[in-house]
């Protein structure tokens, strides 16, 4: 997929403590990144995501995770992480991720979460909140966040 295709990235910078005696990244440690690029998109969109989950009122959990390896990232790289929330069911959302070494084309990393809706307190999935749904299409179609001022579901977790 073109970068072009995302509306949203954040770097990282690849740590010593990431990498293997071959100062390659070692695999978890691109989870951690996903779920980094993850709370961005959420702060670019104007809410905390972990906010949200504290008050249980939006919060998932990790139901699948496919990723696809294609070149390795090296100690003190750039990454630039890319994500695009790429579909909103009823229960389940599905993110796309791909990852470049900054300034260059070539894909490192490619990978799909689908998160589930999760209620903390009944401990069992519910219905993705319609203002969930609404302020990541808005921000998929238009790349600009919605306003969320007045929305009461983020009322205490805007960004």
């Amino acid at each position: 997929m073109p970068k072009a295709d995302f509306r949203f990235h954040t770097t990282v910078r690849v740590r010593w403590a990431e990498c293997d005696p071959q100062n390659i990244v070692y695999y978890p440690h691109y989870l951690t990144w996903l779920e980094t690029a993850l709370a961005e998109y959420c702060r670019r969109i104007g809410f905390r995501m972990y906010r949200l989950a504290e008050l249980n009122r939006f919060d998932t959990v990790t139901a699948k995770i496919t990723v696809e390896y294609k070149a390795p990232a090296r100690l003190d790289d750039v990454v630039e992480v890319y994500a695009r929330s790429a579909q909103v069911g009823n229960t389940s959302l599905t993110f796309q991720y791909e990852l470049y070494r900054q300034g260059e084309e070539s894909l490192l990393t490619r990978a799909e979460v689908v998160y589930v809706s999760y209620d903390n307190q009944a401990q069992r999935p519910r219905r993705v909140p319609k203002e969930i749904r609404q302020a990541y299409e808005r921000f998929e179609e238009t790349g600009e966040p919605m306003p969320l001022d007045g929305v009461p579901l983020f009322a205490d977790a805007l960004a």
